[in-house]
């Protein structure tokens, strides 16, 4: 059976994907690069040898990438450090999926769009408003560029159960939990993405032989405000405790788009199915909590 390799699969994204892909039978090689993980090899994108002793190594015929430097105000601040890994990085990715006819497996953001008038598809025109979605941008067009038979994958606000808790909801459950207040914005809207949902849809679209840009989220917009309260309810916790400001509010270096999120008519239309929203997201995520606790 051939190979996938996941860079990054010590985050969020990559965690779901190699535990579906996994849960199917595949074979999967998973990477991290500073969460040291026994079962994962280590691969910096900043380094192309690295790169290279990995897949010569592992000899992937499928690439997954859901690793980047993503935390949104450390970019802008170091855009510099961001491109080495978001850009350049990526660069050195594909050149050596080229040599050895790996299909590359990319995941974007609606970062890329301004915030103006979301949700949007996969056609709508980008016009990043911060450091980040213009990385994430160039990616995007690099992979058009030298790498045509790829899947882009853009999703946003993913959520469930992973090892690290970082994401949203994870946070929000232990302040919550602990009595604490928890200042959230209400005036960034998005489509929130329960992470086995994405990435059960990811491997379809693989099996499939998809190629090209995908949204995939969850099919609910929702502020983050609204998310939130809805998230403190289905696990019996103070929605009271939630506080909604909006994002200038904040005092974030990085703009955010604010009215973004996106339409998943196109992915619903080839894997036949709709895409979950928050709502059942949640409820999953609930029911999963005693297997990952």
């Amino acid at each position: 059976m051939s190979k996938t390799l996941i860079v990054g699969a010590s985050g969020q994204v990559g965690e779901h994907i190699q535990r579906a892909l996994t849960a199917r039978g595949g074979s999967a090689v998973g990477t991290y690069r500073a969460h040291a993980r026994p079962d994962m090899l280590r691969l910096d994108l900043c380094d192309p040898a690295s790169i290279r002793d990995v897949l010569a190594d592992v000899k992937p015929r499928t690439i997954v990438i859901p690793a980047s430097l993503t935390n949104v105000d450390y970019v802008e601040a170091h855009p510099d450090e961001g491109y080495a890994t978001n850009v350049a990085g990526l660069k050195s990715m594909i050149n050596a999926a080229n040599a050895i006819q790996a299909k590359l497996v990319y995941f974007s953001s609606d970062y890329i769009f301004d915030g103006r008038a979301g949700p949007y598809t996969e056609d709508d025109p980008a016009n990043p408003i911060n450091e980040y979605g213009r990385q994430k941008l160039a990616a995007e067009h690099l992979i058009a560029l030298c790498a045509p038979q790829a899947l882009i994958i853009r999703t946003t606000v993913v959520y469930g159960w992973e090892s690290q808790g970082k994401n949203f909801v994870n946070r929000l459950i232990r302040t919550l939990g602990d009595q604490q207040p928890m200042r959230v914005p209400v005036d960034q809207v998005g489509s929130p993405t329960h992470a086995p949902d994405l990435a059960r849809a990811v491997l379809d679209l693989v099996d499939q032989g998809a190629s090209g840009v995908y949204n995939v989220v969850g099919r609910e917009l929702a502020s983050r405000y609204d998310f939130a309260v809805e998230a403190a309810r289905a696990f019996d916790l103070d929605a009271d405790l939630i506080q909604p400001v909006e994002t200038h509010e904040f005092g974030q270096i990085a703009a955010r788009p604010l009215q973004a999120g996106m339409l998943v008519s196109k992915v619903e239309t080839a894997l036949n199915r709709q895409m979950p929203g928050y709502a059942a997201g949640l409820r999953a995520m609930l029911e999963a909590q005693n297997d990952v606790r």
